[in-house]
């Protein structure tokens, strides 16, 4: 029977040089946790601006004078980046899965909404993964973040190697994403546009 190279190998080093090579698997889980958790920081924040400017471009909105087609402009360019359509997370998960075949969201729970004031609301959704490599955790959250006509993004990021031995990580995320009420004002537009029609249609020449 052959014998196993890596246990060889393992056997032929000394305790010193095996606690050298556990450090720097140690350090290569911290840094890879560091790097995600930094990349993730930095989406949130820039979306946490983009929700803070459409804020306060729905309250400028109000504004008389020549400056209020422009900030009605600008409210209509930010608008658009938030969706109206609600985001169903099991459907999500499940596409990132599909990329990602190794990945399997274990776990999965919707958390309370939160009402921001101005038609917008935040919702979040919470996961386990476990024993998954960094590389498809990074391709799964990429997938997820990535969702056309969504702004997603990863809020908390919890990393843990189950042995220092393995390549193995688990991972507690919680995502989280922004939606925006229809405008009532535009659908009441909408049945009077209709009404008016189905008036006309009857009020026509016999």
């Amino acid at each position: 029977m052959a014998s196993n190279p890596m246990g060889g190998f393992w056997s032929r080093l000394t305790p010193r040089e095996r606690t050298y090579i556990l450090v720097l698997v140690l350090v290569f889980f911290m840094m890879g946790t560091l790097v995600l958790l930094y990349m993730r920081d930095k989406a949130l924040r820039e979306t946490e601006n983009e929700i803070a400017d459409l804020r306060t471009a729905l309250e400028m909105v109000h504004t008389k004078g020549a400056v209020y087609k422009e900030k009605l402009e600008q409210k209509r360019e930010r608008e658009a980046k938030i969706s109206d359509e609600s985001l169903f997370f099991s459907t999500l998960l499940e596409e990132a899965s599909a990329v990602a075949e190794n990945v399997q969201a274990n776990n999965q729970e919707e958390l309370q909404p939160v009402d921001l004031g101005g038609g917008l609301s935040k919702r979040s959704y919470k996961f386990n993964l476990r024993s998954v490599t960094l590389e498809d955790l990074v391709k799964f959250l990429t997938k997820i973040e990535s969702k056309p006509g969504h702004i997603i993004v990863t809020e908390s990021l919890l990393i843990r190697s189950p042995s220092n031995s393995e390549d193995r990580l688990n991972a507690d995320v919680t995502i989280s994403t922004w939606e925006r009420q229809p405008e009532e004002g535009a659908e009441g537009d909408d049945k009077d546009k209709k009404g008016g029609e189905d008036e006309e249609d009857e009020g026509g020449p016999s």
